[in-house]
Order: C-alpha cells, then structure tokens, then sequence
C-alpha cells in the first residue's frame, strides 16, 4: 500500500496539475532576462511544444536546448526536437509573472517543468545578471518507484546567427556549481539578431546525485539516453578539441548536464542554470560600460555560484512577487493577470544595468555611476526609444521607480552636451553602441520634449529622488518652452509616425496635444519642488489657457453625441487618447473628468481584440496603449476599462497568430506582422504597459514632500511663450563657468593628491571605508571587444561620469526605491541608492557643494539656506575642519575671486532669437 505521506503529496501535485487551462498564448517565455537572453517557445496552432525547439525573441533563430527525463531505462524528451526518445506528453501551460511552467506526462511520471527568469526589483546585481533558472519536479502517477535521471542540454546556436561560426568550449567548476560555455572565437558587436559577442552558459550544482557533466555533439551524445540500459555514462566525441563549428556537418556541439536520481516516487527539485553575457554590454559616448553585476562579483566563477546557491531562495522571492502581482491583478478583473504575466518578463528584459570603470587607477566599478540601457527590441535597434520608456514606465512604476531615472540619466547627458531646445529620441540606432542621436528631429519633438519631462516627474515621484529635476532643471525648462510654442503644431507627429503600419502621418493630432498639456503641468510640478514658484504659476497658467483651446478644438457635438476627435476640429475622426494617463499616474489635473467620459463614450464599439488605434490606423491597435487607455479611465468607468482589458487578453491568447507577445496587431482579425518584418512588436519591453493599472495604486497625489529639502532655487518667472534662446544662453554660460571651475578643481585635487604621495600616503588615522574593493580582473575566456583581450581604462567625458553638480544625490524628503542588495522586494517601499564614497571624501564634497552655492552677499538676490545631509560616524576622517578641507575652501574662494573677475571682462553668452 502506498503511504499516506506521499499519497497526499502525490493527490497535491495532481490536484494543482488538472486546473484547466484558459489562456492559450502562441509564445511563451522560457529564459528572457536581457535582449540577449531571450528565449520562448512556440505554441501556437495547438501544436505540442513536446516537439518545438525553442527560439530566440524574434522567432528567426532556433536557441539549440534540450531536456529529456529516462524512466527506467526509456527516455522522453520534455523540451526541444531531438531525434532519440519518445516526446513526452503535454498537458497544459500555466503563465506566471516570473515563470512558465510545462505539466507533462513521461511515461509513469506526472512532471512540472519551470522556467523562472527571476525579475529582481530590489537588487540590482540580481536583475543585472543574465541568467535563468529552469527546474524539474513530479511523482509518479501510480506511486511506483522508477529508476529516474533527468538531463538537460544547450548548443553553441545561442551566442550566433551563422551556422558556420567558429566557435571554442570549456569546463568549469567552483565551490558549488560546475558550469560550462561556449562563445565565438571571433566575437563582434553585431547585433540584429543574436549577439556575435556574447558567451553562452549552462550551469548547475555540482552536489546533484549521480551528476555527469559533458561536452559532445547531439549526434553522440542524446543517443546514449535512449539505450535501454539502467545505468548510463555520458561520453564526449571532443575530447581531443575545445573548438570547432556551431554545424559541422550536422554535428552540433552541445553542453550537457545529467542528474541520476535513482529510485524514486516523488522527483524532488532539480535545477539547472543558462545565462547569456555580453562585455562590455553597451559603449556609451565612446567608453565600454558593464553589467552592474561585476561590481559585486570580482569572476563570472563568483556569479554563476552565487546564482546556484541562491535558487531557493529565488524561487521564494519569485513566488512571493507573483502572488502580489496577480493578487492585485485580480482585485482588478479576473483577465488582467494573464496579461501581467505574459509581459513583464519581456518589459524588464528589455534594460541592461551598467556601471563604468573606477578612473582612479585602481581597478574596479564606479557603483556611484549606475546609468541603464534599452534595446528597442522588436523594431529597431535604436537605444533608450523614449517612447517606449513611457510605455514601459507603468511596469517600473510598480516595482522600481528609481530604474526609470537609470534610463533617462543618459539621455539627459548627452541633450545637455547637444542642446537643441526639445528632446532627442533616443540614443541612437545601432544599439549597443549609444553616441546620442544629433539628426535634426524637430517633427516629434513635442512627443519626446513631454516623454522626458513626464518620465523625470514619475522617477522623483515614485522614487523620491529629486537629484535629476534638480541637476537638469534648465533643460527641462528648454522641453517645457517648446510644450509651449508647439502644442498645436500642425508638423508634430507621434513616435507611431515612424511606424507605417499605423498610417500616423497626420498631424494635428489632438492626443499628442494632450502630451504637451501634461507636460507642462508635470513642469509646474516640478518647478514647485524646485521651489521656482514664478515659474510653477507660468506653467500652471500655461497648461490651463492649453486645456482650453485644446478642448474648444478637439471636443464636438453632433446631436445628441458628444465626441474627442482625433484630429483638431475634424469631429469625423476618433482614437484612443492614451496620454490622458500621465495625467491621471501624477496626479495632475489637467483634464476634467467631462473629457474622460466622452473619451468612455467613444469605446464602447469594440471588436474581437479591443478597439483600434484611430480611425486613421489602418484597423490596427497597440496593446500598450490600450492599456494606458484603460487604465486613463478606470476610475470613471471600470467596465470599459476591462472590456479594453479583455480585448487585449484576447489577442494574447489567438493562438493562431505569431509572434512573441506583440504589442502591434489588426484589432478585427489579431493578425500581427510576420517574423523578419519590423517593425513587429515581437517581445518589446513596451508591454510594461499592462502595469499601467496597477501603477495608478502607488502615487500620491501631491508634492508636498519635495519641497522642504530641494537645492533652493533662484524663482526667474517663464512667460507664457518661454525664450528657448535665452535659455540657452544661460545653459552655455553656466556650462563656460563649470568647465572653468571643473579645471581649477581638477588642479587642485591633483596637487593634493601629489602632497599626500610626498608625504606618505593616505594619514592612518583618518577613518576609512571599511568596505575592502576586491581586485578586478577579466573574465578568463569572455569574449572583449578590446583589440588587446582584455578590458581597458578609458577616459571619460561628462556623459560617461557624474556632473559636478550630481556628485551627492539631492534629497526631497524621501528616499530611493533601490532596496539594499538582498532585501526583499515590497511595492512602495523606499530605500536609499547605493553610494561608495568614504566619509572624508563625502565631506569634503559636501563642503565643496555649500561654497559653490554660498554666493557673496552683494551679489545675492534671496537669501539662501542649504541644508546638507548628516554623516555619521567617528574619527578624523568625518569631521570637515580638517587642513584638506580649509585649503579647499581657500582654492574655491579664490576661484570664485576669479570667475567674478572673468565675469566682468566677458561679454554675456548671445542670446539667439
């Protein structure tokens, strides 16, 4: 008889396996954690995923991986198309947040195979690190003991799109894991597809029972899982090489790992790991950043073991995030969930975490220089689209407001090197290198100028971080002035214009007008934290003469009906009028509720798959901007807000169609666009936009905490019709002093650095940053771009470094979102950046920032009071009246000596009309 025990577990794991499916996706994800790793299976046509090979995002290229259970002696493969063993039989897919989990029958064994790509809000090492987890449980359906192993295998088709590539492979072991890889042996930064630089890695514990771990072909060795022997050994055809080709001749290499659990009734947990890493990930004003990762682990050895051991307790942190977000999801309508579930992963896969190198000689990541890059995966190659920040910005919103400020951060850098009075679009377009776009792109300036006053607003709201409103104030005044001049601008299109499936060409768009009102009522926002009240009125004034002139021209009547039309004063015309949800995330007030019930009224007639995007669409719609639709009107209308939702949910889940969750598709029929075409919408971090719900749960609806501990600010009042010349005159002013100041200071420090060597180094008695930097070195067989083979030390511009005026975060009376590395994740909750800096250094930058805004009393205006944030501790190292830190304030009163006298004999910079 069987035991009661594992009679219980056995009728528990049945039990949770025989929930019916209802959701039926042609795409699920397996390991998506960056744009590199980013693999899915096919199911769609209700084919059987037992017999499909997984494939990269853009379902172009198959990412080689194989998974087999043998049951006493007979082997069934549970993932992939190998040709020996028997396919397993599929029973249903269920869809979580973090994971994908197959219910499959082999044979006598009732087996969950789980995809967990973990998404890591709270810890930046965590999230930045590309690597996944997929893990195998069950019992036997009968209660019978079986001889059990379970293997698991990827090939070299991971780090390549050519079948030909030369390619090399090696073993590794450490304290825990045993871990093998395989890269190019020529890498390249080419990336359309898969990345030519990118290592591939198969992981797993190296305590598993009966553990085997080998490097062969599939031809060699898969076929010795289907002999009918018990025991089996695996053995390698290469052992005499450690290169070869991704296809020789139908010999694939692959890198396997085997477990022999012996006899067993209940499969406890085995897991296996597979990252993809790329070094340097992006180059960014022409110097190589990394994964945040490596400024905790000084190997990719030290990485991959802390990601073995760290599986419990992921698996933990996943499923505790999971059942927040679907219960949350579920307060809302019983669909929303699967949708979450489908796109987060791709939403947060789509940002890759960096850091640059220490530029102080000794090695290392300036943890304090944490910048985060996007591929516009499934449509371009551009790099920070902000059009799909905004999109994104709900997801982020949700579960860490402080990653949209990684995002803007570049952007903001280099529009402040290339000052053209409105937003750039993006970084440029051959991601991963990043030089900043310099094209003339004046036609969607008014979509990119509101993007990234908007998304600088979200980041300080959600985060409490006001250091960028702070050090950018004078740029977003620039965007804000052209919210101003081109609110009605007959030449401004949307970012959907560059995408001719949408047939957005027109201008006059009454949607992107509702952007530039939003963004200038988030400027007054921001002008309030700043403490610039002259200009907060301006804005406020501004925004609400707009509101006027914009409803006068966009709302109409015809009989009975009330309507938005699409375009100004053309009542024929009709869309969705997605923006009106930055208006409702802040809080801002700058539509009435009339316009959101006319805009409820207005979709009411909707097809198979939800509404379209206009009338001028072409019969096709966006799911993110569905969603931002619905979330824009939930408080008005709840159930057109789940009808929205649930045409979304529909489209999800045609499991006719292709595509790996596209947010572009005809709304009558759910045809997207084929696989090659672009764009396509195939897995694009857009789909962060199904958050756009739940993010309206997490903001306050006023700023008065920003303002008590904001940088004072000088109120200079903005007319109505702002002066982008004048200000950038300013800007170029400010910037000639910076630069003069950024000199002197930069003699001065290398002065004292020099006096301290003459005189023995550092004083011993100081106190010091207890934290010991780990020696950095490079990877041992990563692949570099560098000519040399390893990594280099490269000069730095003001785009790559911190600002001067950046060096010590600005506090508004809250606190960062980034939770200390290992801390759990909780919505809402608020923790400060990480920060290394030793506290004499700290103070003496403090010192350094109160002299440069103490202005003498003749020339002030105001009276200024700045209050710095304490430091604790004890020692010399802490206090500020130190010999350093007066011989700084001496320099820095004789260079404010001298830039008044440079001042006074230099005419103003011009100021252009």
């Amino acid at each position: 008889m069987l035991p009661l025990g594992l009679l219980l577990l056995s009728e528990a794991f049945l039990a949770a396996a025989v929930v019916p499916q209802t959701f039926f996706p042609p795409a699920v994800p397996l390991a998506v954690r960056s744009p590199a790793l980013n693999t899915w299976l096919d199911t769609r046509g209700g084919g059987n995923p037992m017999t499909t090979w997984p494939n990269f995002w853009n379902d172009q290229h198959i990412d080689g991986w194989a998974g087999y259970i043998r049951v006493n002696g007979v082997a069934y493969h549970w993932l992939g198309s190998p040709v020996p063993g028997k396919a397993a039989t599929w029973v249903s897919t269920s869809i979580t947040p973090t994971r994908t989990i197959l219910n499959i029958i082999a044979g006598p064994m009732d087996l969950n195979v789980t995809f967990l790509s973990p998404i890591e809000p709270a810890d930046l090492a965590r999230q930045s690190f590309p690597f996944s987890y997929v893990y195998v449980d069950g019992v036997s359906t009968d209660g019978q003991i079986y001889n059990v192993q379970l293997y698991a295998d990827i090939s070299a088709e991971w780090v390549t799109n050519g079948m030909g590539t030369a390619i090399n492979w090696q073993t590794q072991q450490t304290s825990n894991a045993v871990y093998l890889q395989v890269q190019s042996t020529s890498p390249s930064s080419i990336f359309q597809d898969v990345p030519e630089d990118s290592t591939a890695f198969h992981a797993i514990a190296s305590n598993q029972p009966g553990r085997q771990t080998v490097i062969g072909t599939d031809v060699h060795v898969r076929p010795i899982l289907a002999t009918n022997d018990t025991a089996i050994t695996l053995t390698s055809d290469l052992t005499d090489t450690s290169s070869g080709l991704v296809n020789n001749g139908g010999k694939f290499p692959i890198l396997a790992h085997m477990v022999d659990l012996g006899n067993v009734s209940t499969i406890p947990t085995v897991a296996w790991a597979v990252g993809v890493l790329r070094d340097p990930v992006v180059t960014y004003d022409k110097v190589a950043r990394h994964g945040y990762w490596w400024s905790k682990y000084a190997t990719i050895g030290d990485a991959i073991n802390a990601f073995i051991i760290d599986f419990p307790s992921a698996k933990s942190r996943a499923i505790a995030l999971d059942q927040k977000i679907l219960s949350d999801a579920g307060a809302v309508s019983t669909e929303y969930g699967d949708i979450i579930s489908l796109g987060l992963r791709q939403a947060l896969a789509g940002i890759e975490i960096t850091v640059s190198n220490n530029l102080n000689g000794m090695g290392g990541f300036n943890t304090s220089d944490v910048l985060a890059f996007m591929k516009d995966v499934g449509n371009t190659q551009r790099v920070n689209p902000t059009e799909t920040i905004y999109a994104l910005m709900p997801a982020l919103v949700y579960l860490n407001s402080s990653l949209i400020g990684l995002l803007i951060e570049p952007l903001l850098r280099f529009q402040s090197s290339h000052l053209v009075g409105y937003a750039a679009p993006d970084l440029g377009s051959s991601y991963p290198t990043a030089p900043g776009n310099t094209a003339n792109t004046m036609g969607v300036g008014l979509e990119h100028s509101g993007n990234m006053i908007i998304l600088a607003l979200a980041h300080a709201r959600g985060s409490g971080d006001g250091s960028i409103l702070a050090r950018y104030y004078t740029l977003f005044q620039s965007y804000a002035a052209f919210l101003t001049n081109h609110t009605f601008g007959p030449e401004q299109q949307s970012a959907d214009s560059t995408e001719p499936i949408l047939h957005q060409t027109n201008g006059n768009n009454t949607n992107l007008g509702v952007k530039a009102i939003v963004g200038l009522r988030a400027m007054a926002q921001i002008s309030a934290a700043i403490g610039d009240t002259a200009s907060q009125k301006s804005y406020t004034d501004t925004a609400q003469r707009l509101t006027q002139t914009w409803t006068s021209r966009a709302m109409y009547s015809a009989g009975s009906t009330t309507g938005l039309a699409w375009e100004y004063n053309q009542g024929a015309t009709s869309g969705l009028m997605y923006n009106l949800f930055a208006d409702r995330l802040l809080g801002l007030g700058a539509f009435p509720d009339s316009v959101y019930q006319v805009q409820v009224s207005q979709l009411s007639n909707t097809g198979p798959f939800g509404v379209p995007l206009s009338s001028d669409s072409n019969s096709i719609t966006r799911s993110d901007w569905t969603l931002f639709t619905a979330a824009a009107i939930s408080s008005v209308s709840s159930p057109t807000r789940n009808t929205l939702i649930s045409g979304v949910r529909a489209r999800a889940s045609h499991n006719e169609t292709n595509g790996t969750f596209a947010n572009i598709y005809n709304y009558q029929t759910g045809a997207g666009v084929a696989q090659g075409a672009y764009p396509n919408g195939f897995a694009t971090p857009a789909q962060g936009a199904m958050l756009s719900v739940l993010s309206l749960r997490l903001y306050p609806t006023k700023l008065s905490l920003f303002r008590q501990e904001l940088l004072p600010f000088t109120a200079t009042p903005v007319p109505s019709k702002a002066n982008v010349g004048a200000i950038a005159g300013g800007v170029i002013g400010g910037i000639f002093i910076l630069t003069v100041f950024g000199i002197a200071l930069f003699f001065f420090l290398r002065r004292q650095r020099r006096r301290r060597e003459d005189e023995g180094g550092w004083n011993d008695n100081a106190e010091r940053n207890t934290t010991v930097p780990r020696p950095w070195r490079p990877p041992p067989s990563l692949p570099s771009l560098d000519a040399t083979g390893g990594r280099t030390t490269q000069g730095s511009t003001n785009m790559s470094g911190r600002s001067p005026e950046s060096t010590v975060p600005v506090s508004i009376g809250l606190q960062s979102s980034i939770p200390p590395q290992g801390r759990s994740f909780v919505p809402g909750q608020t923790t400060p950046l990480p920060f290394a800096m030793s506290h004499e250094k700290s103070a003496q930058i403090l010192e350094r920032d109160r002299l440069l805004n103490e202005e003498p009393a003749s020339d002030s205006q105001y009276a200024h009071s700045r209050s710095q944030p304490s430091i604790s501790g004890s020692g010399s190292g802490v206090t500020t009246s130190g010999s350093g830190t007066e011989e700084l304030r001496s320099e820095l009163a004789n260079l404010r000596r001298e830039m008044a006298q440079l001042r006074a004999q230099t005419d103003a910079p011009p100021m252009y009309q």
